[in-house]
């Protein structure tokens, strides 16, 4: 049978709420036209989707099975309206991009500049997180872009090359802090430092050249989820942070910050840029892509 866009949104509702009611709200419907429009799909499909239980709804094994081919049909369908609307110049095309911190406020931002100066009909949205909240917002279609500092193992996305951009990582700590420029690997083991949550990527590489070079655990005194939080904890104590120098550079340049000459703890990391595996990739994001340094593609 043929699927309307009415009959996949009634249908997802209900999957997602798990109540006729609540996906009658959502849907706009009475809850029996919302009912009727379910049986005809069931009908329609040969196979019921739902259990009705005293609790609410169920997806049967059918239902499960269709869910996900219903939420593509449903985005794809309303990603086909939004690019018919754009060239009516009824809506803007509008580029979604998700990336890591520094990347952002350098390479993304840089090439988003470029692009809504040539296409200021476009519109952008941004979002700053780490790597794993980047795959899940790209598979959650909550983005089309993910730029990333490593590689993202969701069978759901599909890299489309490496960016023609690196940073490094090194140590910094205030410009008042009275540990010498050029400290001794010793002297770093003694000093405690402001650092991201365990379970980050850079935190387990910090960890991981520590170990590497023979020193203890470092000793973790702060742990903060922001970037700009951790500079300002380093910026106004005795802690050490290990970031990427992008983010440290209007820091240095103010003189708040200095960077500590530790060869051994710098490392350097590019970025690969992903798109979901299923369906096309929007115009703007097509368009976005133009404005995009690629050093390789897979």
């Amino acid at each position: 049978m043929d699927l309307d866009q009415r009959q996949l949104r009634a249908f997802l509702a209900v999957a997602e709420t798990g109540s006729l009611g609540r996906a009658a709200a959502i849907v706009n419907l009475t809850q029996p036209s919302l009912s009727r429009v379910i049986q005809r799909m069931e009908q329609g499909l040969g196979h019921r989707l739902f259990e009705r239980q005293s609790k609410g709804m169920t997806l049967t094994a059918a239902g499960e099975a269709l869910l996900p081919h219903a939420r593509l049909l449903e985005s794809e369908m309303l990603a086909a309206r939004a690019e018919l609307d754009a060239l009516r110049g009824l809506r803007r095309g509008t580029v979604r991009i998700g990336a890591v911190a520094a990347v952002m406020r350098t390479l993304v931002a840089q090439s988003l500049g470029r692009l809504l100066q040539d296409f200021p009909h476009l519109t952008a949205e941004a979002i700053e997180a780490v790597d794993g909240e980047l795959g899940d917002a790209l598979t959650g279609r909550r983005i089309d872009l993910a730029v990333t500092a490593s590689a993202l193992e969701s069978p759901g996305v599909e890299l489309i090359g490496t960016c023609d951009y690196a940073d490094s990582f090194a140590a910094y700590c205030a410009l008042s802090n009275p540990l010498s420029p050029r400290p001794t690997l010793d002297e770093l083991a003694a000093q405690a430092w402001v650092m991201p949550g365990r379970a980050l990527t850079p935190r387990i590489q910090f960890e991981a050249i520590c170990k590497g070079l023979g020193l203890p655990p470092p000793t973790i005194a702060v742990e903060a989820a922001s970037v700009e939080t951790m500079i300002a904890i380093s910026a106004n104590s005795t802690l050490l942070c290990w970031l990427p120098q992008p983010l440290l550079a209007a820091h240095l340049a103010n003189g708040t910050m200095r960077k500590l000459d530790v060869p051994a703890m710098e490392t350097t990391r590019r970025f690969l840029l992903y798109r979901r595996r299923s369906g096309l990739l929007p115009r703007a994001a097509r368009q976005f892509l133009d404005y995009f340094p690629l050093q390789s593609a897979p």
